[in-house]
């Protein structure tokens, strides 16, 4: 949390600097600064398709013995740039991090953000990395690392690893904590694959292929975990790696990740404290409020004025009398332009909030 006094609007402002996340990119860099006893660790893992090779980084909270694990640093989509593998993306390197971390810090608790995933592979990936096998038609074990494409392959599983809650040796699973950026399950209409697929570069047909995997899993870790997750909200976040996560160990559950980490940062109290809220948003649409940063930072502000920047905007979203919204751009052709100054594209936005936003500040 930052502080700073602004010299503007005609007058003096106490300005709070609060940056918020909800589990996607950038999660770590926002809690390692309100962590201040935390230290940040890497590891050598799988990136989001076979054959990558990226260093992950997690935190390390010494005081509570907590592991913090961004997954996107891992199978981040933002790893493969212009890229879209969506059918070749994998888990794998997560379940990597979560195995290394546990054997370098023997923690009581581990916490996996997930969000900015590019894999759709309901999370068989990462349990692949934490023990899981998995065998074909022809009984050949498949290899690591499992993707989303793989997951019509399967015929058997075998959990006993999971089960007993190894991870290496006689170091034994902690308590795992999910922490969700989406309400979403795992299967349908709102499920992994139909609204995740096609920004994770799923054609529709790929998206129908990746829906039938999943549900392929579905009855194969029931049968051997005897356990079904699919339908708990939250279980579609990270291409249904939330789901898979869960089947990690007995004390595993999900969280909500924005609520989560808006407590690690102090959000509620510099809400309550702030006349009012500036902030921002990549695409604001349906989904930022259900379980992102920006829709939980709207439930904490009651009827407090929010003045809204973001990237864009969904065309004919219902905002609540007390938002004020002006996006950087309209539609593509400007959202390119934007991005090619994005600071002379804020501070264009802010101008056009300023006679609104003096209003609420009672300044002439």
């Amino acid at each position: 949390m930052q502080s700073a006094l602004i010299e503007g609007l005609g007058d003096t402002m106490n300005i709070q600097l609060c940056p918020i996340a909800d589990g996607g990119d950038d999660t770590l860099m926002v809690l390692k600064q309100n962590l201040p006893q935390a230290s940040l660790k890497s590891a050598m893992v799988t990136g989001p398709v076979a054959g990558m090779q990226v260093q992950a980084q997690y935190l390390w909270e010494p005081a509570t013995k907590t592991v913090i694990i961004e997954s996107a640093q891992a199978h981040g989509l933002k790893l493969l740039g212009a890229e879209r593998h969506p059918m070749e993306s994998t888990s794998y390197g997560v379940g990597e991090l979560i195995r290394e971390a546990v054997r370098q810090c023997q923690p009581d608790t581990v916490v996996v953000t997930v969000g900015g995933s590019a894999s759709t592979d309901g999370g068989l990936g990462a349990l692949q990395a934490l023990g899981l096998r998995c065998w074909d038609d022809q009984n050949h074990e498949i290899q690591a690392p499992l993707s989303g494409g793989d997951l019509c392959r399967i015929r058997r599983l075998d959990g006993s690893l999971l089960s007993a809650g190894l991870v290496s040796g006689n170091v034994q699973m902690p308590a795992l904590r999910i922490a969700t950026d989406v309400h979403n399950p795992l299967l349908g209409p709102q499920g992994a694959a139909t609204v995740f697929g096609p920004q994770k570069g799923a054609s529709t047909e790929q998206c129908q292929q990746l829906e039938h995997g999943l549900t392929h899993v579905i009855s194969l870790l029931k049968d051997c975990l005897k356990v079904d997750y699919a339908d708990l909200p939250g279980a579609g976040a990270a291409g249904g790696l939330a789901f898979g996560l869960l089947h990690c160990s007995d004390n595993a559950q999900l969280i909500a990740g924005s609520q989560w980490i808006a407590q690690v940062l102090g959000l509620p109290e510099t809400v309550a404290a702030a006349d009012i809220i500036l902030t921002g948003e990549g695409r604001f649409d349906a989904t930022s409020l259900g379980g992102k940063a920006v829709g939980n930072l709207l439930a904490l502000v009651g009827n407090k004025p929010v003045f809204l920047v973001p990237g864009q905007c969904q065309p004919g979203l219902q905002l609540s009398d007390n938002l004020y919204c002006q996006p950087l751009a309209q539609d593509e052709f400007s959202a390119r332009a934007a991005m090619a100054n994005p600071r002379q594209a804020l501070r264009a936005a802010i101008l056009q909030m300023l006679p609104l936003l003096k209003n609420h500040l009672q300044i002439s």
